[in-house]
C-alpha cells in the first residue's frame, strides 16, 4: 500500500480516538497535514466512507491526515469537562490538531468538513493559527429573497413530476392520508396542523444546524470572519451541492455576502450534481 494507518487515543484522559493515515515509509510528504472532521453524529467514516476514502487519497499523494470522532460520538468517549457543547467541540479539534502535529512533525494544517463538519472547520480556523487552509463543503449558506423565490418556484413546478419530492413532502402525504380516509378526524387533523405550522414557521433555511440555542449569526458575522481568515493567509474554499438548490449564479449561495471584499478572495464551487 501506498500509506499507513494506525489507531490513536490522545487528548484529555485519552477519551478521543482517531485513524492517522500517513504516507508509506520512503515516500515523500507534504509540508502541511489534514484535519478531516464528521458530520453531525456521523463518526469519523464519514457518509458512505467518504472521510475514510480522503484520508487514503491524501495519504498516497503525501499529506498525513487524522479522522477522529467528538466527544461522544463513536469511539471517543463522552468529556467529563463542563465546559459547553460548541467549546468541548473547539478543544476536541485543537487536541486532534496537537496529536496529528506530534505524530508528524508537522506545524500547519488543512482543516476539511460537510455540513456541521464545515461549521467546526470555520471554527478552529478562527481560533487557532496552525491553520494555513480550510475547505467547507455546504457549510454555512446566505441565501437572498430572489434565490430563495426562484428555489421555492423550480420545486413546486418539479413537484407534480417528481415523486421523490411528494415522496419525502410531509404536507403531501398528510394531504394523501386525508383524502384516502375523509373522515378520519386524526388525519385531517395532523394535516390542518401541518399547514398551520408551515404558515407559521421560519424560513427552514435559517435553521441552525446545532439546534435552536445556537447564538444569532449573520451575514456580516460570516463576512468578518471569512476576511479574518483571509487576513491571516488561510486559504478559503467554500463548495456546495445542489442539496439547497439546483441552480447557482454569481456565488447565490452567499447570494447576501455580494459586494463584501472576501467574496473576491475565496475559492467558491458549486456542484449541480451533487446532492
Amino acid at each position: 500500500m501506498s500509506f499507513d494507518e494506525s489507531i490513536l487515543k490522545f487528548g484529555h484522559e485519552e477519551a478521543l480516538i482517531g485513524i492517522l493515515a500517513q504516507p508509506a515509509i520512503g515516500m515523500a510528504g507534504a509540508q502541511v497535514g489534514g484535519l478531516l472532521l464528521h458530520t453531525g453524529l456521523n463518526y469519523r467514516v464519514g457518509q458512505r466512507r467518504i472521510t475514510v476514502k480522503l484520508a487514503r487519497r491524501l495519504a498516497a499523494s503525501g499529506i498525513a491526515s487524522l479522522r477522529f470522532d467528538m466527544s461522544g460520538i463513536g469511539d471517543s468517549r463522552p468529556s467529563a469537562s463542563r465546559d459547553g457543547f460548541r467549546q468541548q467541540q473547539l478543544n476536541d479539534m485543537r487536541a486532534a490538531l496537537d496529536q496529528l502535529q506530534a505524530s508528524t512533525g508537522l506545524r500547519h494544517f488543512l482543516v476539511f468538513g460537510v455540513c456541521s463538519g464545515a461549521i467546526n472547520a470555520l471554527n478552529v480556523a478562527l481560533a487557532d493559527a496552525r491553520v494555513v487552509g480550510v475547505l467547507m463543503f455546504d457549510g454555512h449558506d446566505f441565501l437572498d429573497r430572489w434565490v430563495r423565490a426562484e428555489r421555492k418556484l423550480r420545486l413546486l413546478l418539479a413537484f407534480p413530476f417528481n415523486a421523490a419530492l411528494r415522496h419525502h413532502n410531509a404536507t403531501w402525504q398528510d394531504l394523501k392520508a386525508c383524502l384516502r380516509a375523509p373522515l378520519d378526524a386524526r388525519a385531517r387533523q395532523q394535516f390542518l396542523g401541518r399547514l398551520r405550522k408551515r404558515n407559521t414557521a421560519a424560513d427552514e433555511s435559517q435553521a441552525d444546524i446545532f439546534g435552536t440555542n445556537a447564538p444569532a449569526y449573520s451575514a456580516g458575522d460570516y463576512a468578518l470572519d471569512l476576511q479574518s481568515l483571509l487576513n491571516r493567509g488561510v486559504d478559503v474554499y467554500l463548495m456546495f451541492s445542489a442539496m439547497l438548490h439546483v441552480a447557482d449564479r454569481n456565488m447565490g449561495m452567499l447570494a447576501q455576502l455580494r459586494g463584501q471584499p472576501c467574496l473576491g478572495r475565496i475559492r467558491y464551487r458549486f456542484w449541480p450534481d451533487i446532492d
